[in-house]
């Protein structure tokens, strides 16, 4: 699953692809430069899940066990 803290509206953006310049990121898709000069990533959601499902499950938390 995938969940998003906040959804903070919509905008439209123009879509630059950072493959020009920078190495292929997996989960990346793309990049835009918001009206205030921040960039933002924009993800390729299915390469996320898809990543997350190839991970190896992660061992549990050690335990300690006291003896009285």
């Amino acid at each position: 699953a995938l969940v998003a803290d906040a959804i903070h509206g919509q905008r439209q953006v123009v879509i630059k692809s950072l493959e020009q310049n920078y190495q292929q990121v997996e989960g990346v898709a793309a990049a835009t430069i918001l009206g205030d000069g921040r960039v933002a990533l924009i993800l390729d959601v299915d390469a996320v899940i898809n990543l997350r499902r190839r991970e190896p499950p992660r061992p549990a938390d050690p335990t300690l066990i006291a003896a009285e």
